[in-house]
């Protein structure tokens, strides 16, 4: 039986990873981190509040088996670059460290295609910067997922992600070889990779997943 912990839990692919880890029979320990309660009671959940300003204390999880980031946010949302940074880059490997300490195997991070530190692009530059980070410290196993455009039910309406979401789909028939990582896919397609590459071993060290990879690793072990 599996302890995990998972960043960004509200969120689109956090929110339904953190269902269906609860509702798995392999995981005993569901730890999140928030920043406020989310209502949620399940005998298999553990909730640890913080404003990740302050000292987390882990200190009543005595294993952590493997850890999700899923942490994301914009621009828009989140203006100040220093803020931006801390999000994308520094709370996933702070994570990283603690979970080491307490036995941590694997560590699965959302970044995204084209993630890259030298990019131009704020974003990717900072996805890039999270995942050479995370390389950096010895987890034994990384995770690193790359999706494109996520499909799925966000709490918050944005209209650009709306609108690619209804036009993307169709685009995908015309996506293919080396243009197929940049395939929209479903949100909920996201988390079941995370918990079937989280299940099931692999001998890599550092492994990278773009679309083909995250569904390939779904229907290679259901």
């Amino acid at each position: 039986m599996k302890t995990a912990l998972v960043l960004g839990s509200t969120g689109l692919i956090g929110a339904i990873l953190l269902k269906k880890l609860l509702n798995h029979p392999d995981y005993s320990t569901i730890v999140t981190v928030v920043r406020k309660p989310q209502q949620i009671n399940h005998p298999k959940l553990i909730e640890v509040v913080t404003d990740f300003n302050s000292d987390i204390n882990l200190d009543k999880i005595e294993q952590i088996d493997s850890i999700f980031s899923c942490l994301g946010t914009t621009r828009k949302k989140t203006p100040n670059l220093d803020a931006y940074h801390k999000i994308e880059v520094d709370i996933p490997n702070q994570f990283a460290k603690l979970g080491i300490q307490k036995g941590l195997v694997k560590f699965h991070y959302i970044s995204a295609v084209g993630a890259n530190s030298n990019s131009s692009n704020f974003y990717l530059k900072m996805k890039g910067e999270a995942e050479q980070t995370l390389q950096n410290n010895e987890i034994k196993q990384l995770f690193l997922y790359r999706p494109s455009l996520l499909i799925g039910h966000r709490g918050e309406y944005r209209m650009a992600e709306n609108i690619s979401a209804k036009v993307f789909p169709l685009i995908n028939f015309f996506l293919s070889g080396k243009l197929s990582k940049y395939k929209s896919i479903e949100a909920e397609k996201v988390a079941q990779s995370l918990i079937e590459n989280d299940l099931y071993s692999t001998p890599n060290k550092v492994t990278i997943l773009h679309f083909n990879e995250i569904i390939n690793s779904i229907s290679t072990t259901k």
